[in-house]
């Protein structure tokens, strides 16, 4: 009888797929990840702030999260983040400047059955960890 399970050109080929990750793509995909997840510029027009969140919860994916933030920026404006001088907390990175934001909560209560969000729009200086010069998780607003 043979055993079961994965055979050894298997399991090479599944420790490649793995080292291939300790390449810059990986680095590339929790970027794109961060885009994905955060980014929507220009600033898509939903009506106001509470229906801006509400529709783009679900576009992107995030229904009935606790909550998300959206920067209204350029990529290149968010790369430069990572590369400027500010101030470092933590292993994270705070911007020099200051970005328009959405942050948008989800409701507490009854509602938070239906995962409805309240939204606020602010101009904020943001705080995300960075690397090899991308954002790739966005921590917070100050």
């Amino acid at each position: 009888m043979s055993p079961k399970g994965p055979r050894g050109g298997t399991l090479c080929l599944l420790l490649l797929a793995m080292a291939a990750c300790l390449l810059p793509r990986c680095e590339a995909s929790a970027y794109q990840g961060f885009l994905k997840r955060h980014l929507d510029n220009p600033k898509s027009n939903l009506g106001n702030s509470n229906d801006y969140c509400n529709q783009m919860m679900t576009r992107k994916g995030l229904k009935c999260q606790r909550g998300n933030t959206f920067i209204h920026t350029s990529e290149e404006q968010l790369k430069s983040i990572c590369n400027s001088r500010g101030q470092i907390l933590q292993g994270n990175q705070t911007s020099k400047t200051l970005f328009p934001i959405t942050i948008c909560r989800r409701r507490r209560g009854i509602r938070r059955l239906l995962c409805r969000y309240k939204g606020k729009s602010r101009i904020k200086k943001i705080r995300v960890t960075c690397e090899k010069g991308l954002p790739v998780h966005f921590i917070s607003y100050v």
